[in-house]
């Protein structure tokens, strides 16, 4: 194993200056997730990539969104397959970054998803090569959606599916999500949903004639207050992030939206949180006023496994292995891919990209070095998994 290991150490080194051209260029393609266009610009793009590499290759093709990518070296498929996820859609309008988005200074590498999430696109397809070079016996497949950062909404959550449907029945799953400074690896994250409720009243004059009118603002005032005091920090949280209604301060107001984030740690919180708010909802606490409710987006959680511990402790102990950081475990409060991975009953960990922090801000960097690095703890982890690993 240890010769298997340093060859493909090797090979990782000698792919360096290439994997790292790659990273720039796709972080030059700036892919915001409402820009389908351009997302479905740096999908073909690494397909292409990855057929030169010899793997086999789907794209799929969502009218209205961001394309997924699918990437396989099948070998032999003695043993269950492993997969590397990620998403090339990133948070920021083409533009914000200014004519030359991406920079490199002093081993630091900064721009649009450059951390978030195209790093580690370029980890696990430098991992998968390597693995592909020395030859094992699993099946290696990327899996890179196009529609991560808006929970799959405009794929109508089709993008989420192609994770379930993807890694089902593989030995493990490593979304090569943003990776953290200190080394910390995800075992659980938390998932997240957008909701609307609209809440019509009845206009009136404020001063001429207020008793004849109904105050969606007031009635949407009871409704945040009534929901937002049934968050629980260890369970779900509700956040009333932006309310809108009214047209001018003399008017009665007849309309208002409120838009909620909602958090949560397991599947059940999902079904909990959808009854809470329909209850909110369809209770009326100013006489008169009616409201509808709408879900916009949901990713849901990564839920903390046994699954998910067995895999971290091959990574830990991978990692101090080959000299890299001492991982720690954590659950964050962002949701990723990584939820679907588990929801396919396989063993996953998240946040194993390459290295960095400020991501979602116009400072967004990371460590160079951390690609090699990254790809390097892929391959020992795969090398390091028995046979029986489920």
């Amino acid at each position: 194993m240890r010769n298997n290991l340093e060859k493909a150490f090797s090979f990782i080194d000698n792919k360096s200056d290439e994997m790292r051209l790659l990273w720039e260029n796709i972080c030059k393609m700036e892919s915001y997730s409402y820009d389908f266009e351009e997302i479905d610009k740096v999908q073909s793009y690494l397909e292409k990539e990855f057929s030169k590499a010899g793997m086999e290759t789907k794209i799929y093709d969502f009218e209205g969104s961001g394309n997924s990518l699918v990437a396989s070296y099948k070998g032999e498929n003695v043993l269950p397959g492993v997969a590397f996820m990620g998403h090339v859609d990133t948070v920021h309008k083409k533009g914000r970054f200014g004519e030359n988005p991406v920079k490199i200074e002093d081993g630091i590498i900064y721009g649009p998803g450059v951390l978030d999430c195209k790093g580690g696109v370029v980890v696990g397809f430098l991992a998968a090569q390597a693995l592909k070079h020395i030859g094992i016996d699993r099946e290696i497949k990327l899996v890179y959606s196009g529609d991560e950062e808006i929970q799959h909404s405009t794929s109508l959550g089709k993008g989420a599916d192609v994770f379930l449907n993807e890694v089902k029945g593989f030995a493990a799953a490593f979304d090569c999500e943003t990776g953290f400074v200190d080394g910390r690896i995800a075992v659980g994250r938390k998932g997240g949903a957008v909701y609307k409720i609209k809440i019509t009243g009845k206009g009136a004059h404020a001063g001429n004639e207020p008793q004849n009118g109904i105050s969606a603002i007031k009635e949407a005032a009871y409704k945040t207050i009534n929901l937002e005091k049934l968050t629980n920090y260890d369970g779900i949280t509700y956040n009333v992030g932006v309310i809108k209604g009214g047209t001018v301060a003399n008017s009665i107001p007849a309309d208002c939206e409120l838009q909620i984030d909602v958090r949560f740690r397991t599947n059940k919180d999902v079904e909990v949180a959808q009854k809470v708010l329909e209850d909110i909802t369809n209770t009326s606490y100013i006489d008169g006023t009616t409201a509808t409710l709408e879900t916009v987006s949901l990713m849901h959680p990564m839920e903390k496994t046994d699954g998910n511990m067995r895999l971290f402790e091959l990574v830990k102990r991978s990692s101090l292995e080959n000299g890299f950081v001492e991982p720690k475990e954590c659950v964050l409060g962002g949701a990723s891919d990584a939820a679907y991975s588990v929801m396919a009953g396989v063993p996953t960990v998240c946040a194993i990209g390459v290295r960095g922090y400020a991501n979602h801000t116009l400072e967004e960097r990371a460590v160079i070095s951390s690609l090699e690095e990254r790809a390097k703890l892929l391959v020992a982890t795969v090398l390091n998994m028995p046979k029986d690993f489920k």
